[in-house]
């Protein structure tokens, strides 16, 4: 790189790297958009200077909230570095453009983290303000720009002022720079920084803006932090501990911005607003510290200028009075003529002769007064000329007093009329003309107040808009907002139509449970319908369900006690009523849904199904089908009692093959019709007689005389030298006997 590099254009090229877009030419941040290839992500190219620490910080600090280093290059003159591209919307442009109270604070705290990494990691930022905290579009806040940051296990000679902004400076800072001494660095100073960043974004301007840097030292080292405007008084606790002059009493770690933060409750929109920044732009600083050393007087002429200022006009209105009174006695006694002008200025403030200065100066106040258009301060400056010119005219006084309190009274109207913007316009106005007053501070507090309830009540509806009045614990939450808005503003209409409106809805809820016979949830949504409104007329109604709820549960209760006894004295079914059955039979009457009679019933029947099923392995055919007739006469479940009649009347059918098999196998046996023809022979016929009974005693002896009638033809064969025959039959006979001895034995030496 070279010197040509200071002065980059669109299309430039350095090191392979394209200039797509100029940034910011600026020193010393001189910033440009580039890109390696078309198809390559755009980063940034920073040209750096070469004492910057800048490279050393980012190779050492690995955290989201600072801006990510990529790579760097260039030559010991002219250094450079690539940086990630988060885009350049600053946070200043994000106030401007209008932020969420609730995204302004959440950028905060993303910063105060990205500063404890830095000083974890040993380092000071060194010049935290707006334009160097940029947020990206999903909300993500990065610290960039650290030209200025400086080793804090070093001592203050060493921080590298130039490229710092003044108005941004710690006192501690001011101070080292003033006196030219070590003295120990903390991250400190990186937080009073963050805190003038806060208070500028807030209030749209910055705490301390002289147009003189010695007047602006002065302030950081000794003005008091200005107050932020009313709406915005819950953050005037995180700006003070910020803005501490002396480090050690500084919030100087997320983990004391959050807990200051955690108390700020709501969420509302901050206007958009434009950011006045200070006069004294970035500017060498070391010699501007080097010049006011030379100059230390400087550093207290402000006060001193203030003082004799006010002591001026003490002494010029103490003369006034002085020769005004005096006068008149002069006047009298030895200067009538020199001193009339005078005389007749000082009759004319005890009404005595016309003055017609008075007469101009009351008809403009007056005049003034009947304006719609002007403000309080104007109409207070006219009327206050009046009473300069004549202390004693007692209109004037008096109309001064009327306007004052008529303008009270708008402010209490608009408060009234919920115009809070310009109730609060007002009472600044007010403030400042009047000072401290005790019925504006009333004021202020109210509307304070008002303030707070309508945060409360927008982020309270926003909850209920995503939640939904379904989800009791948002629905909680909500009647405790809308009860804490009604505390600091009892005649908030907004809030009291939304604790009507939950109450009606778990009212509406209660009588629903009621209705279906859930006494228990009905009264507990009642409960949460009266936290919300107890008052309510619509409220008597659900409590009549849950009492006729309630004395049907209680009828339920006394024949499920009854039902359980029957149970336990065996009485499952009978003829006629007061069996267990048809006592939880006359609960689901009344209530279908109730557990216990369903599962009573369910017992009962599952007891007579084993039953029946017991019977029937006994072969009690008819003992169970009678019990099955008096469970579906009972009206137990059907469906297993028509499932165990199909039981029954397949074993009837079996029962029936058995016996028809047996009589058929014994016919054809008698024919001698053993084993032929297939499929219709007393072996065949048996086999099936045993696969529907396996331990049948009458076809397994029978099958038996099959065998022993096969092995006798087997034997007269191979008497008659058939052999073949004689082997076939014995085959037939082993199929069915196979551990006969005697036949195996024939096997083997036939």
């Amino acid at each position: 790189m070279t010197e040509a590099a200071l002065a980059l254009a669109v299309n430039d090229v350095i090191d392979g790297f394209t200039v797509v877009r100029v940034l910011d030419t600026r020193q010393p941040s001189r910033t440009f958009l580039v890109r390696r290839s078309l198809n390559a992500e755009d980063i940034v190219l920073k040209l750096s200077r070469p004492e910057s620490r800048e490279a050393e910080v980012l190779q050492q600090v690995s955290h989201s909230g600072v801006c990510q280093l990529l790579g760097h290059g260039g030559d010991s003159a002219n250094p450079y570095l690539l940086l990630s591209n988060y885009g350049q919307r600053t946070l200043q442009n994000c106030v401007e453009q209008g932020i969420a109270i609730k995204t302004l604070a959440d950028v905060l705290l993303q910063i105060a983290a990205a500063l404890d990494a830095l000083h974890a990691s040993g380092f000071a930022h060194g010049d935290v303000r707006p334009e160097h905290i940029l947020v990206t579009p999903n909300q993500q806040a990065v610290l960039i720009d650290l030209h200025c940051a400086y080793h804090l296990a070093g001592q203050t000679q060493n921080i590298p002022y130039d490229g710092a902004s003044l108005a941004y400076l710690s006192p501690e800072r001011i101070r080292a720079g003033l006196l030219d001494e070590d003295l120990p660095l903390t991250g400190a100073s990186d937080y009073y920084s963050l805190g003038i960043t806060v208070f500028q974004m807030l209030s749209g301007e910055l705490p301390f803006a002289e147009d003189a840097p010695e007047l602006l030292v002065q302030s950081h080292l000794n003005d008091q932090t200005p107050k932020l405007p009313s709406h915005l008084q819950a953050f005037q606790g995180l700006v003070d501990g910020l803005l501490k002059k002396e480090a050690d009493q500084r919030i100087a770690c997320l983990a004391e911005v959050r807990d200051v933060l955690g108390s700020i409750s709501g969420d509302f929109q901050l206007s958009r607003r434009v950011i006045r920044s200070s006069a004294i732009g970035t500017q060498e600083l070391s010699a501007l510290f080097a010049d006011l050393r030379l100059r230390p007087d400087e550093l207290a002429k402000r006060n001193k200028r203030l003082q004799r200022k006010l002591q001026r006009r003490i002494a010029l209105q103490s003369s006034l009075v002085i020769m005004l009174s005096g006068s008149i006695l002069a006047g009298l006694l030895f200067f009538r003529e020199e001193l009339l002008p005078v005389v007749e200025e000082a009759a004319a403030t005890l009404g005595l002769i016309e003055n017609p200065a008075l007469t101009a100066a009351w008809r403009e106040a007056q005049s003034l007064a009947l304006d719609p258009n002007q403000g309080l301060s104007t109409i207070v400056a006219a009327y206050r000329r009046v009473i300069d010119i004549a202390p004693g005219f007692s209109q004037a006084t008096e109309a001064l007093d009327t306007t004052t309190q008529a303008w009270k009274q708008s402010i209490n109207q608009a408060m009234v009329d919920n115009n809070l913007e310009r109730a609060e316009a007002r009472l600044l106005e007010a403030e400042t003309v009047f000072g401290s007053d005790p019925e504006l501070t009333v004021l202020s507090l109210r509307l304070q107040n008002r303030f707070r309830a309508e945060r409360l009540l927008l982020s309270t509806q926003s909850l209920l808009r995503s939640s939904g009045l379904s989800d009791e614990a948002s629905a909680a939450a909500a009647v405790q907002a809308f009860e804490e808005i009604l505390r600091i503003s009892p005649d908030h209409v907004a809030a009291a139509a939304g604790l009507t409106e939950i109450s009606k809805h778990y009212g509406a809820l209660a009588a629903g449970a009621a209705q279906e016979g859930e006494v228990a949830e009905a009264i507990r949504l009642l409960q949460r319908a009266t936290a919300a409104r107890s008052d309510l007329r619509e409220h008597d109604g659900v409590r009549t369900l849950i009492s006729q709820a309630t004395s049907i549960q209680s009828a339920i209760a006394d024949l499920l006690q009854r039902a359980a006894s029957q149970v336990a004295s065996g009485r499952l079914m009978a003829e006629g009523d007061g069996s267990a059955a048809q006592l939880f039979l006359q609960v689901l009457a009344t209530d279908p849904d109730n557990e216990s009679a369903t599962q009573g019933l369910l017992q009962i029947t599952t007891t007579v199904i084993a039953q029946t099923r017991q019977l029937l392995e006994q072969g009690a055919i008819g003992s169970a089908q009678a019990m099955l007739d008096l469970a579906e006469a009972e009206g137990l479940n059907a469906t297993p009692i028509a499932s165990m009649r199909e039981q029954i009347d397949s074993e009837i059918t079996r029962r029936r093959q058995i016996a028809v098999g047996l009589e058929q196998a014994s016919v054809l046996f008698d024919q001698g019709f053993i084993t032929a023809p297939v499929g219709n022979n007393a072996v065949a016929l048996l086999r099936g007689v045993l696969q529907l009974d396996p331990g049948n005693e009458q076809a397994n002896t029978l099958l038996g005389q099959c065998a022993n009638r096969l092995a006798q033809v087997a034997a007269q064969a191979r008497e008659a030298d058939m052999l073949i025959q004689a082997r076939a039959y014995l085959a037939l006979a082993l199929s069915i006997r196979p551990d006969v001895e005697q036949w195996q034995a024939w096997e083997q030496a036939w």
